[in-house]
């Protein structure tokens, strides 16, 4: 009888779990999804020194050397070759393999280059020099695709970078940039001479407003797609139009007024509903695969157009401006400090391996904007799933909670480590 019952449960809770698998989460139905709707009491006309953001911005074409050790940037070949990794054939990559990367990597020639230069499109930061995924066990929840460990960053086209040295075969080559590092493809290099570095920096920039516009030559061939998070170099402009320099080829090309902007933006309501609503909706990208953003690529994104400069993974970005930490707080201590002392659109909250962007209370919630990957579920039989999600939401700190196999030991609020204000 005791089995049975067992049984019968079990079958209950896989029911409900493939009951809620295409379900949207409650929040996403219940609290509206555009920055308007919280937007409306945030009265700050808030403008940054240019100077400031562009120093950041350009930092890696007046390293003299290599802002890593070599020890350092070794971490991904200590990191991998710990417990199993997983190559595209699902199947365990064996330690000669790691071995045979190491010694492609070219070492022995590290910061020998010293050269400045630009991306071309965008690209990917590898941690190893291929193009080769590299999985945790995907059979575990939260690994397995989209999860490759050789993706370190994604970076945007026209960013400076400081070139370290090539791999043995010279398709690769190990690049610095001002907030990442890693192999870019050798196709993904723009060189750069001094005096055109130096006119570069110092030419006004237009920051981009709107995502993935498509620019086009004056031959209509198409280029590049302009993204929120880019800087080019302003040649003229027009009533309507930018006429801007792509580091592709160094090619010309034109922006309409609309989606683009002389100098970063004022943070102000409208112009968050403008930036906002342009990254809301977007497809999840673990470290910038499938030129997606995670996390803390949208937010540093988001916050490029206001001239706002923020490193680029989770734990670096709750490291900046005021500091307020939620150790040994519980959730109603938690909610009563935030709500308190954090400032909509200026704060952000953090807990292990992800950061969002406080939004203020709305129907009496504390509500963020956050790229997620998926809601944290576990089985009647104590199996972690999840319920994906895999896009920028609107939601609370509860985001699932209403699932019958929510795991309620993963919720936001409770493992929230602390917030920051970033503009003081």
């Amino acid at each position: 009888m005791k089995n049975a019952i067992l049984l019968l449960l079990a079958i209950f809770f896989i029911g409900c779990s493939s009951k809620n698998e295409n379900v949207l989460p409650k929040d996403l139905r219940l609290y509206p999804q555009a920055f308007e709707n919280y937007t409306t009491m945030y009265k700050e006309n808030k403008t940054q020194d240019v100077s400031k953001f562009e120093k950041h911005y350009f930092e890696p074409w007046h390293y003299k050397k290599a802002p890593h050790t070599l020890e350092k940037i070794l971490w991904p070949y200590h990191s991998y070759t710990k417990g199993k990794i997983y190559g595209a054939t699902l199947k365990p990559i064996e330690k000669s393999w790691f071995d045979a990367i190491k010694k492609e990597s070219n070492f022995e020639s590290f910061d020998t280059l010293k050269r400045y230069a630009l991306t071309r499109s965008f690209g990917h930061l590898r941690n190893f020099p291929t193009n080769k995924p590299l999985f945790r066990d995907p059979r575990r929840a939260g690994e397995g695709f989209p999860f490759d460990y050789n993706q370190n960053s994604g970076i945007h086209a026209n960013e400076p970078i400081y070139l370290s040295h090539y791999s043995k075969k010279a398709d690769w080559i190990y690049a610095f940039s001002s907030y990442a590092s890693g192999w870019l493809h050798v196709n993904n290099i723009q060189d750069i001479k001094a005096q055109d570095r130096e006119a570069w920096e110092h030419s006004k920039h237009i920051y981009i407003t709107q995502d993935n516009i498509p620019l086009y030559d004056k031959e209509k061939h198409y280029l590049l797609d302009a993204r929120i998070g880019m800087l080019l170099p302003l040649i003229s402009e027009d009533t309507t139009h930018y006429q801007v320099l792509l580091a592709k080829d160094f090619s010309k090309t034109s922006i309409l007024k609309t989606k683009a902007s002389l100098n970063p933006i004022a943070l102000n309501a409208q112009n968050i509903n403008r930036i906002g609503d342009a990254l809301l909706n977007q497809d999840y990208g673990w470290s910038g695969v499938f030129e997606d953003r995670d996390c803390s690529s949208m937010l540093r994104d988001f916050y490029i157009p206001f001239g706002i400069w923020l490193p680029r993974n989770s734990s670096q970005q709750a490291k900046i401006g005021k500091i307020v930490s939620l150790k040994n707080y519980d959730n109603s201590a938690k909610i009563m400090r935030i709500t308190k002392e954090a400032i909509p659109f200026e704060t952000l909250l953090y807990k292990q391996g992800h950061i969002m962007l406080y939004l203020g209370i709305y129907d009496g919630k504390i509500m963020i904007f956050h790229n997620t990957w998926g809601i944290k579920t576990i089985s009647f039989s104590g199996k972690e799933g999840r319920h994906i999600v895999g896009k920028s939401v609107i939601s609370s700190l509860s985001l699932g909670k209403e699932f019958d196999n929510y795991d309620f030991s993963s919720n936001i609020l409770s493992k929230l480590k602390s917030f920051n204000i970033l503009l003081l």
